[in-house]
């Protein structure tokens, strides 16, 4: 009799166990971390290593900024470092004339990128076996700051740049470069007349990540004319991280089956607690709060402000539980 009602006693704790309610608290995520570390990646400097020592935390991707008027000799060195380390490379191709200046969507639709395209393509799909890289060509598209971008063009459509993004990938395709992955790419903001999340683009078929870019610019003050000047941040209001990437994570899911990324998101020091924005944006993160987001890929560099991790003690510190 005493062994059943031992049995029952236990029978009846686990039940109760079983069924206790789970808290509301979620401790890690799956989401993959990048950076972009201000700077190339050096394997004399081991800036890596050195982010990463930092920060606590191996990066899944390094964020790398290259042009049209580069090609592998100028890249091999860091991609190779990059590998080395464990990351895939992700690059952001800007589309430049010898000049200097940006290429539009027309220019490209004319062919007179073809050339080097076709060269870059076939150096890329030869990298190191054909390991995977993944390519963000005409970034930020809705903006009005790139010669690519629709806001306020008198000469780039949607209708050009979806044909401008299908001429590259076609061209990368032809020449056998499957290793590439294309990421079309939004600012979390529509900026200038004509410009939208998703009327530029080219469709699934044609794309293998959707990404966004998004900024806490604080009141931070940007003069009239500044690059990313837009009405929001001429309000120069404290942004969470939600308010930046609510309305495009929508539009992007709304309109592609592709898994999202932030290809670029930071915030600034001036107007608000740099520390808590972080500490929150590890909370959507880990509770769910974009299902089909992949990756967010921090903008490490002081430019307009400082945006990077380390900007202070309490930020980096607030970095460091994003992954935990």
């Amino acid at each position: 009799m005493a062994f059943i009602k031992i049995s029952i006693i236990f029978i009846f704790s686990l039940i109760i166990i079983l069924n206790i309610p789970k808290s509301n608290t979620v401790t890690s995520t799956s989401i993959q971390s990048g950076a972009w570390l201000g700077e190339w990646p050096s394997s004399s400097a081991k800036n890596i290593e050195s982010f990463e020592s930092m920060t606590n935390y191996k990066q899944h991707y390094i964020h790398t900024f290259i042009n049209t008027n580069q090609s592998l000799n100028d890249w091999k060195s860091f991609m190779d470092y990059t590998a080395s380390t464990g990351a895939i490379n992700f690059l952001t191709l800007e589309l430049k004339k010898p000049d200097g200046t940006d290429y539009s969507t027309v220019d490209v639709n004319k062919g007179l990128l073809d050339e080097k395209l076709i060269k870059i393509a076939n150096q890329l799909k030869s990298w190191n076996n054909g390991s995977e890289i993944y390519l963000r060509i005409m970034h930020e598209v809705n903006g009005n700051w790139y010669g690519w971008s629709i806001g306020d063009s008198n000469i780039n459509t949607n209708e050009t740049y979806k044909e401008a993004f299908i001429r590259i990938v076609q061209i990368f395709k032809n020449a056998g470069a499957e290793n590439i992955k294309f990421i079309y790419n939004i600012n979390a903001e529509n900026v200038g007349s004509n410009a939208s999340f998703m009327n530029a683009y080219p469709g699934d078929k044609y794309v293998d990540y959707v990404s966004m870019d998004g900024y806490n610019w604080g009141t931070l003050k940007l003069s009239e004319g500044s690059e990313h000047c837009n009405p929001i941040e001429h309000c120069h209001s404290w942004l969470s991280f939600r308010a930046v990437f609510d309305a495009p994570y929508n539009a992007l899911t709304t309109h592609s089956k592709r898994p999202v990324i932030i290809a670029e998101y930071a915030s600034s020091e001036l107007g608000g607690d740099k520390a808590k924005w972080i500490y929150d944006v590890a909370y959507q993160l880990k509770s769910g709060t974009y299902p089909r987001l992949k990756a967010v890929i921090w903008f490490h560099e002081n430019k307009e402000t400082d945006w990077r991790v380390n900007s202070s003690n309490e930020t980096l510190e607030a970095y460091k539980r994003i992954y935990e």
